[in-house]
């Protein structure tokens, strides 16, 4: 199977889309939510004016209901009423918000593991090829060298601090291999899958942290949720 259409990989795509496509979804509420708070604002201060040009015309004109006061006074009702809807409106988005920054704390961590599983699969894959196409000068010059570890071993029975050949050999040839590692580079222009998956953690840009690195706090505000809906179902009706 390509290593590119392997389960874990196409999982990870997946993955990667759902949370996409949650963040976009809180993006777009967000900008509702600002564009609320703006034409709320908007309708009181309007309000606010009409309601003082109205009291000034009404006094005025001792009481007397032309058709400007009587449009005054519709305008200024309406300007009000318009703030309430738009504070019911804020109130609705604000808890809708609420529900999809939980659904992406859900989503993060699913491509979050979902990069992982992809990630190390694809290094098991080439370890194990590596692994299997081992130079033989490399083999050969590692049989020799623990055949020479195994012929000046000493102190097996006498000395506490005693190393197996197997154990030196190991540690030598780890401490060698891991020294190339660190200064060697990848060339991502040649690393389609990885190019794809990322070698670090993804990024979850947006996400409510706290809640996705502690479930105690998930669990409080789930259960604040479950309440407050309570609480408008209880309301309803009693209207």
């Amino acid at each position: 199977m390509s290593e590119n259409k392997s389960p874990a990989v196409i999982r990870f795509r997946e993955a990667k889309a759902e949370h996409t496509a949650q963040m976009m979804k809180i993006n777009d509420i967000t900008a509702a939510i600002t564009r609320s708070k703006k034409e709320r604002e908007a309708a009181i201060e309007n309000g606010k004016e009409a309601e003082t040009n109205w009291r000034t015309r009404f006094r005025d004109l001792r009481g007397a209901m032309t058709l400007e006061l009587r449009a005054q006074h519709s305008e200024r009702i309406a300007s009000r009423e318009l703030a309430e809807e738009f504070t019911g409106l804020i109130e609705e988005l604000e808890f809708e918000h609420e529900g999809e920054v939980i659904k992406a704390v859900h989503t993060g961590h699913a491509y979050v593991n979902a990069h992982n599983a992809a990630f190390t699969q694809y290094v098991e894959g080439q370890w194990e090829a590596a692994m299997r196409n081992l130079s033989p000068t490399l083999v050969r010059a590692v049989r020799l060298k623990l055949l020479s570890l195994e012929l000046n071993d000493s102190g097996r029975h006498t000395d506490p601090q005693h190393e197996e050949p197997e154990a030196i050999l190991a540690r030598e040839v780890g401490k060698l291999l891991t020294g190339k590692a660190e200064s060697a580079r990848l060339d991502m222009d040649a690393e389609p899958v990885l190019s794809e998956i990322g070698i670090y953690r993804p990024a979850l840009t947006g996400v409510d942290m706290r809640l996705y690195k502690s479930p105690c706090s998930m669990h409080l505000l789930l259960q604040g949720r479950k309440e407050k809906l309570e609480r408008k179902r209880q309301k309803e009706n009693q209207a």
